[in-house]
């Protein structure tokens, strides 16, 4: 088995399942999994922050109102600039550069694999997230600010947008399963290349 996971080209092992997953030109993580984890959540941080600074400017806007105008800043965000960044870049397991994005999804493909295979649902999933409801997370903000009144229609087909994705996403991730870590190892041990992946897992999603 261990010679089935060998990179033809390299001979380096990927840590991804299932094990017999070919994946020539795979180079592992460059940056630590503690980087990782703090660029992204310090990142989501300083976005929430400065979202609800700018929403305080908002008279209109209360606490409740407030706490949306965040959570839409950063998910869209996180749609449009991480889960977009796999859809446009296929080969991020191959990168050889320190770049956070393709290292963050290095790490999450220890989760489930499906997105260095290019499983067809999982990235047309993506691409919807990615290009039309990260941008629409946008124009959500811009209504919030505007005191546009056809921002909580749109507030509520993104909503239902991003559970319906998440509801088929782990439906098809489970049926299917062979792309996915067994549960127990996954959130049982706690090195690091084996915890970032569920993290990400649930920041993301």
């Amino acid at each position: 088995m261990a010679g089935v996971m060998k990179d033809s080209l390299m001979g380096v092992k990927h840590p991804y399942y299932p094990e017999e997953l070919n994946l020539p030109g795979y180079v592992p993580p460059l940056l630590p999994f503690t980087v990782v984890l703090a660029v992204f959540f310090s990142s989501s941080i300083l976005l929430f922050l400065a979202s609800w600074t700018l929403s305080g400017r908002q008279k209109h806007l209360h606490t409740i109102d407030r706490s949306i105008f965040c959570w839409f800043a950063v998910t869209g965000t996180i749609h449009f600039v991480v889960e977009g960044a796999v859809v446009v870049f296929p080969d991020f397991y191959k990168s050889e550069s320190s770049n956070i994005l393709f290292e963050i999804w290095k790490e999450y493909c220890q989760a489930d694999s499906r997105y260095a295979t290019r499983d067809a649902f999982t990235i047309c999933m993506e691409v919807i997230t990615a290009f039309i409801e990260g941008p629409l997370c946008f124009v959500i903000l811009y209504g919030m600010l505007k005191q546009r009144s056809w921002r909580f229609t749109l507030q509520f087909a993104v909503s239902l947008g991003q559970l319906y994705g998440d509801v088929l996403y782990f439906a098809t991730s489970y049926y299917d399963g062979k792309h996915l870590q067994p549960l127990v190892v996954r959130f049982g041990t706690m090195d690091g290349t084996s915890s970032i992946g569920p993290a990400l897992h649930q920041a993301v999603c």
